[in-house]
């Protein structure tokens, strides 16, 4: 295990644990949980130390993943935003304000960049 994963373990370790502590303060109030982003930043790091040794190496097989990757974060991104739309729309089943799309859409959006 070199370093760069140790470390994105040991981040990813500290932001899983505080977003699951505030989350679950959140949850059983009944509000939004606004925490939700240090889990997925959890989860970023998490994969981020999965692939590190793959990445981190200039190439051609890095350059192929990271082509992958962009490829299908373009679709799924933009299908979130269709099923948040219809979601959220007047005849959708949810109400958020524009600061929780964000806050959903920036949850997704690293934790995509890694697929």
């Amino acid at each position: 295990m070199t370093n760069n994963q140790k470390t994105y373990l040991f981040s990813s370790i500290i932001g899983i644990g505080f977003g699951l502590y505030f989350i679950y303060e959140e949850i059983a109030n009944g509000r939004f949980p606004n925490s939700l982003m240090l889990i997925a930043l959890g989860l970023n790091q998490l994969m981020l130390a999965y692939l590190s040794p793959h990445i981190f190496p200039k190439d051609e097989r890095s350059k192929e993943i990271m082509g992958k990757a962009m490829t299908i974060n373009y679709f799924v991104l933009f299908g979130t935003i269709l099923v948040l739309f219809l979601l959220t729309a007047s005849f959708g089943p949810l109400t958020l304000d524009s600061s929780q799309v964000l806050i959903v859409l920036s949850c997704i959006m690293p934790v995509l960049y890694e697929l």
